[in-house]
């Protein structure tokens, strides 16, 4: 038989046992997932004005005290937050120096040079978990040097003058969503005086003030008033 007969009949076999091959069926069966969707969640921090906070105190004298709250709310959010607190922008006047201030030593008349934050006025700040407007078990004591400490370590509250409290207190709690908190500031200005160099008459007329920031920011997250 010729040669390239022989060929195309081996062509003519190969090619016809690969088409005989393609023709073999195994049991399949097709599954299908639907409708797969993603949402973002989100946080929404509503903070409603107490009373008195704002604070407006005028006529301030040694031995005075008081307190404020505000109310903050995981309000419409769907997810848990971190709950960060900032005190800001921190002013303290002079407003000129009267008599009994001069006598008593006051080092600065000038303008910015205010004393109330020196030693005189001092806060202590908690966020009172279940609103009962007491400190007590299971709140959280926002101490100087953004420490966060739970009632059940330190059953006790401890003053300090706002220009130590300007770091903030980070990730204090988680609040759910829908939960609701106070967040209270106590205030003092204290009727002893720690400097032996000039008396308490050094705050007279001097003035002092602050803002609250607070934010929500996502549990393990980051981005809130004090990052």
């Amino acid at each position: 038989m010729n040669t390239k007969i022989i060929l195309s009949l081996v062509v003519i076999f190969a090619v016809s046992a690969i088409a005989v091959g393609g023709t073999v069926a195994y049991f399949s069966d097709t599954e299908t997932s639907t409708g797969n969707t993603f949402t973002a969640g989100s946080l929404d921090l509503v903070l409603a004005p107490g009373t008195p906070l704002p604070f407006s105190v005028s006529n301030l004298v040694p031995g005075q005290t008081g307190t404020g709250k505000v109310t903050l709310t995981n309000a419409t959010g769907s997810i848990d937050g971190d709950l960060d607190v900032k005190l800001a922008n921190l002013v303290e006047n002079e407003n000129g120096c009267v008599a009994p201030e001069t006598a008593a030593g006051d080092p600065d008349c000038s303008a910015g040079a205010g004393d109330l934050g020196l030693d005189s006025f001092q806060i202590a700040v908690f966020v009172d978990v279940n609103k009962d407007g007491i400190w007590n078990l299971g709140d959280i004591k926002l101490a100087y040097g953004g420490q966060v400490i739970p009632y059940a370590e330190q059953n006790y509250l401890s003053y300090s003058s706002p220009r130590n409290t300007l770091d903030g207190w980070n990730d204090i709690m988680a609040m759910t969503a829908g939960q609701s908190v106070d967040l209270v500031i106590n205030w003092q200005v204290k009727s002893t005086w720690g400097y032996s160099n000039y008396n308490q008459n050094i705050i007279m007329t001097d003035s002092l003030g602050f803002d609250v920031q607070t934010s929500l920011e996502q549990v393990g997250g980051s981005g809130g008033v004090t990052e």
